[in-house]
């Protein structure tokens, strides 16, 4: 499975990023007006629509896992993420992104940022939505998701 960034966008949709620590899920709200499919990155679904394009993201992703750490986001520039499976997607039937469950989750509980970690390797960045950005490398392959969300805390510590 392939990544590609589209350059050029004016502007993202206005969406918020949330994180409901009683779930252990992140969600977006509002939700997409027009979805297809999703692929997966861990249990964390990357919802995209009809022609490839990631339009949410939502699923689990319990905090009970990650790992303290100082984070600095990369640079990034505004863009849409395109996913290209190599054949054809079927609406409903999502993708596993990543062979080795799971991946290194880390948090830097100062800043709010939470990055998943395919690769230690920077790539080209592109932010999709407020408090969501796309790591990839010159080859289309996933390294990094990096989220900000607003959190929900229910109970216990975030």
């Amino acid at each position: 499975m392939q990544f590609q960034i589209a350059r050029g966008v004016q502007q993202i949709p206005q969406r918020d990023l949330l994180y409901r620590s009683k779930e252990y899920s992140f969600d977006m709200e509002p939700p997409p007006a027009r979805n297809f499919t999703s692929v997966l990155i861990d249990d964390l679904n990357i919802e995209i629509d009809d022609s490839g394009r990631v339009v949410s993201i939502w699923g689990l992703c319990p905090y009970t896992r990650w790992k303290d750490a100082t984070l600095m986001p990369p640079s990034a520039d505004v863009g849409t993420l395109l996913v290209n499976s190599g054949s054809p997607l079927a609406r409903g039937v999502s993708m596993q992104v990543n062979r080795d469950k799971y991946l290194p989750t880390f948090v830097d509980r100062h800043s709010g940022w939470i990055k998943i970690e395919a690769r230690k390797a920077q790539g080209s960045a592109v932010m999709v939505f407020p408090g969501v950005i796309f790591e990839i490398d010159d080859h289309g392959d996933f390294c990094a998701l990096w989220l900000k969300p607003k959190m929900q805390v229910s109970q216990g510590r975030v």
